[in-house]
């Protein structure tokens, strides 16, 4: 099961894709599409930004579409900026892992050390491509098993 749930059909709103902001991070349940973590860990909602899962330099015609609006924290907007699976590698079915269509547990393993690991070659591809195991990252993961063992 997919991690995120979009809204449907697509919310109507007036503007630009900015206008979106409120129902995406709706749909992305406060969390960061690419590592996760919520707004409360985080450093909050105001560093938070909407991300073009397709960049919008390469799909322009998808810059005001919905679909391709994700909730990202601000590192992983910084890191995945315009990145792209550069062709040889869309031809070998490896691209981002999207949470919105894929599941999980299909893709990574949370190590005990709290690292991320891709089972998939996308998975490995995202994990390398947007720093999935900066040290902080692992750091809050780790953190955050502690506490539902509580």
């Amino acid at each position: 099961m997919a991690r995120f749930t979009r809204t449907q059909p697509a919310p109507p709103v007036k503007g630009d894709y900015r206008a979106y902001r409120p129902f995406v991070r709706n749909d992305f349940d406060k969390c960061c599409a690419y590592c996760l973590m919520a707004e409360l860990f985080a450093a909050g909602e105001a560093n938070f930004e909407l991300d073009h899962f397709r960049p919008k330099t390469r799909f322009s015609e998808q810059t005001n579409d919905f679909y391709n609006l994700y909730y990202s924290c601000h590192p992983c907007n910084h890191i995945k900026s315009a990145k792209w699976p550069p062709s040889p590698l869309i031809q070998q079915g490896i691209g981002f892992v999207d949470l919105c269509n894929d599941d999980f547990e299909t893709h990574f393993i949370e190590q005990a050390d709290g690292r991320w690991e891709g089972i998939t070659p996308s998975a490995k591809y995202t994990i390398d491509a947007l720093y999935l195991n900066r040290a902080h990252l692992i750091e809050l993961r780790l953190c955050l098993r502690q506490l539902k063992a509580q």
